[in-house]
Protein backbone atom coordinates (compact mmCIF):
# COMPACT_ATOMS: atom_id res chain seq x y z
CA UNK A 1 0.00 0.00 0.00
CA UNK A 2 1.70 3.14 -1.39
CA UNK A 3 0.58 6.21 1.33
CA UNK A 4 1.93 9.38 -0.31
CA UNK A 5 -0.40 11.93 1.22
CA UNK A 6 -0.06 13.88 4.57
CA UNK A 7 -3.11 14.23 6.61
CA UNK A 8 -3.04 15.56 10.49
CA UNK A 9 -5.27 14.52 13.61
CA UNK A 10 -6.35 18.00 15.08
CA UNK A 11 -6.47 18.34 18.31
CA UNK A 12 -7.38 20.82 21.50
CA UNK A 13 -5.40 20.66 24.22
CA UNK A 14 -6.12 22.94 27.18
CA UNK A 15 -4.40 26.22 27.47
CA UNK A 16 -1.71 26.35 30.19
CA UNK A 17 -3.31 27.96 33.86
CA UNK A 18 -3.09 31.80 33.68
CA UNK A 19 -5.19 32.25 37.15
CA UNK A 20 -7.03 31.02 39.49
CA UNK A 21 -10.55 32.48 40.65
CA UNK A 22 -11.84 33.68 43.82
CA UNK A 23 -13.01 29.75 44.57
CA UNK A 24 -9.64 28.11 43.83
CA UNK A 25 -10.78 26.94 40.57
CA UNK A 26 -8.00 27.64 37.85
CA UNK A 27 -8.67 30.08 34.84
CA UNK A 28 -7.00 28.70 31.26
CA UNK A 29 -5.70 30.67 28.88
CA UNK A 30 -6.43 30.05 24.89
CA UNK A 31 -6.48 26.21 23.86
CA UNK A 32 -3.20 24.96 21.62
CA UNK A 33 -4.37 23.33 18.58
CA UNK A 34 -1.90 20.48 17.89
CA UNK A 35 -1.25 19.06 14.56
CA UNK A 36 -0.36 15.35 14.47
CA UNK A 37 1.01 13.71 10.83
CA UNK A 38 -0.03 10.64 9.54
CA UNK A 39 0.16 9.12 5.89
CA UNK A 40 -2.57 7.93 3.88
CA UNK A 41 -3.88 7.44 0.37
CA UNK A 42 -7.20 9.64 -0.06
CA UNK A 43 -9.65 9.00 -2.50
CA UNK A 44 -13.34 10.66 -3.18
CA UNK A 45 -16.24 8.55 -1.68
CA UNK A 46 -19.76 9.01 -1.09
CA UNK A 47 -22.59 8.25 1.16
CA UNK A 48 -23.95 5.42 -1.45
CA UNK A 49 -20.88 3.72 -1.74
CA UNK A 50 -20.30 4.00 2.51
CA UNK A 51 -24.14 2.17 2.16
CA UNK A 52 -23.48 -0.70 -0.34
CA UNK A 53 -19.78 -1.37 0.46
CA UNK A 54 -19.26 -0.98 4.54
CA UNK A 55 -23.21 -1.38 5.31
CA UNK A 56 -23.20 1.89 7.07
CA UNK A 57 -25.31 4.79 6.62
CA UNK A 58 -22.58 8.15 7.41
CA UNK A 59 -22.16 11.53 5.64
CA UNK A 60 -18.83 11.15 3.86
CA UNK A 61 -17.18 12.64 0.91
CA UNK A 62 -12.97 10.85 0.74
CA UNK A 63 -11.86 7.47 2.07
CA UNK A 64 -8.62 7.21 3.63
CA UNK A 65 -6.50 4.24 3.74
CA UNK A 66 -3.50 4.53 5.81
CA UNK A 67 -2.00 2.14 8.39
CA UNK A 68 -2.89 1.38 12.07
CA UNK A 69 -3.40 4.27 14.09
CA UNK A 70 -4.88 4.81 17.70
CA UNK A 71 -5.79 8.59 17.25
CA UNK A 72 -7.89 8.04 14.59
CA UNK A 73 -11.59 8.25 16.54
CA UNK A 74 -14.83 8.80 14.98
CA UNK A 75 -15.70 12.52 15.22
CA UNK A 76 -11.69 13.26 15.23
CA UNK A 77 -10.94 16.27 12.89
CA UNK A 78 -8.63 15.67 10.43
CA UNK A 79 -7.06 18.68 8.08
CA UNK A 80 -6.02 17.43 4.69
CA UNK A 81 -4.64 20.25 2.21
CA UNK A 82 -5.66 22.87 4.59
CA UNK A 83 -9.06 21.51 4.14
CA UNK A 84 -10.75 20.30 7.70
CA UNK A 85 -12.67 17.00 7.72
CA UNK A 86 -14.56 15.31 10.33
CA UNK A 87 -13.83 11.41 10.59
CA UNK A 88 -17.45 9.53 10.20
CA UNK A 89 -16.61 5.72 10.31
CA UNK A 90 -13.13 3.97 10.84
CA UNK A 91 -13.05 0.10 9.46
CA UNK A 92 -10.24 -1.63 11.46
CA UNK A 93 -8.58 -4.44 9.56
CA UNK A 94 -5.25 -6.56 10.92
CA UNK A 95 -2.84 -4.54 8.52
CA UNK A 96 -4.94 -1.19 8.11
CA UNK A 97 -7.76 1.21 8.61
CA UNK A 98 -10.22 2.64 6.00
CA UNK A 99 -11.33 5.76 7.62
CA UNK A 100 -14.86 7.81 6.21
CA UNK A 101 -14.40 11.44 6.28
CA UNK A 102 -16.43 14.60 5.50
CA UNK A 103 -15.13 18.09 4.14
CA UNK A 104 -15.97 20.38 6.91
CA UNK A 105 -16.34 20.43 10.66
CA UNK A 106 -20.42 20.75 10.99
Amino acid sequence: MRLTKTLYIVTEEQGEIIDYEQFGRPIYGDPEQIKSPFKGEVEPYSNTLAERTYGVFVEVTNRVFCKPNKNLKILSDVEYLKEPYKVTEIMKYDKHFEVLIRKGTN
